[in-house]
């Protein structure tokens, strides 16, 4: 008994650490940060998955999902099975991202994955100096695009590593740009039942060419910690994320999923990023149910006068 108190009492001071971390997060992002909004590439901030979205985007110390790819690649290192899954997202305006990723098992430390990101800006008009409305001129599309490949090791029954390589390609009408990245990234299942703490940076690499001749563009590299903690007499599990990027303030993150009988789950979550925005943008909501080895994940946000955003996923297990 007396055990067990210890690690709840752990349990409860790594999570209260964390958030005098969100605390002090957010007096830094008192300050203006000259950097906002100077980054190329900026749909790899977006979060295609339905189910981590839902909670906030706090994912970093999540297990067991095949989404993990795009958040902390070590998670990966954590699922037995070949897994596939399918999002598509309707953005603001005519935005439509979409991802497809997959996941096998290769051996019993190794686990590799593969997944294709896509955004696409749908018709947009075409203008001159002559023709400033642009009637009678043809109209074009534009697209973004990112392969990755990801591998989670396990180093042993705590600590799992990944790491993952990303070829980045936009186009508009056109005009084209890319460039290459990779991410890292750490999970550890601390001696505390229940809780696991992540790390992962997300983004580092380079432009190789951009729109603009002799400009220098960079890519939004992005710093996560944060922890995930499934509670022992409640089917409730708590997620949270500290963030520090590149071209933005620093912000954080917090998301509760509730099971109900194994194969319902309701989802809530709360981000920073967007509190500026008002209007309850910072909160996202969501649901999943899980049916033998299909899971089909919904989320629902609003950026104020944005605009409504839906996502939807589907996860299968082979």
């Amino acid at each position: 008994m007396r055990r067990r108190n210890r690690k709840e009492r752990g349990a409860r001071t790594i999570i209260a650490l964390f958030f005098l971390g969100w605390l002090l997060t957010a007096f830094r992002a008192g300050a203006a940060n000259p950097h906002v909004g100077t980054t190329g590439f900026s749909f790899l901030k977006i979060d295609a998955a339905a189910r981590s979205a839902a909670l906030g985007d706090a994912f970093v110390a999540a297990e067991g999902d095949i989404n993990s790819m795009g958040v902390n690649p070590a998670g990966l290192a954590t699922i037995g099975r070949t897994v596939g899954t399918a999002s598509y997202t309707d953005y603001l305006l005519d935005t439509q991202l979409g991802f497809v990723g997959f996941g096998k098992r290769v051996s019993t430390k190794n686990f590799w994955g593969a997944g294709i990101r896509y955004i696409s800006y749908g018709k947009l008009q075409k203008t001159d100096k002559e023709d400033p409305t642009g009637e009678g001129l043809p109209s074009f599309r534009a697209g973004d695009w990112a392969l990755q490949l990801c591998l989670g090791r396990a180093v042993s029954k705590r600590l799992f590593v990944g790491g993952a390589l990303k070829a980045i390609y936009s186009k508009i009408e056109s005009y084209s740009s890319d460039g290459y990245a990779i991410d890292i990234g750490l999970l550890l299942k601390v001696p505390i039942a229940g809780l696991s703490v992540g790390a992962s940076a997300l983004n580092i690499g380079f432009i190789r060419r951009g729109y603009s001749p002799g400009v220098q563009e960079v890519l939004p590299v992005n710093f996560k910690l944060g922890f995930a903690y499934r509670l022992a007499h409640l089917p409730l599990l708590l997620l949270g994320d500290m963030n520090l990027p590149n071209d933005n303030d620093p912000y954080f993150c917090v998301g509760g999923e509730f099971t109900i009988a194994r194969m319902m789950f309701l989802r809530a979550g709360y981000n920073s990023l967007y509190d500026e925005l008002g209007e309850g943008a910072s909160l996202s909501f969501g649901t999943g149910f899980l049916w033998r080895n299909y899971r089909i994940d919904y989320a629902y946000s609003r950026l104020a006068e944005l605009g409504r955003v839906h996502r939807i996923s589907l996860v299968s297990k082979f």
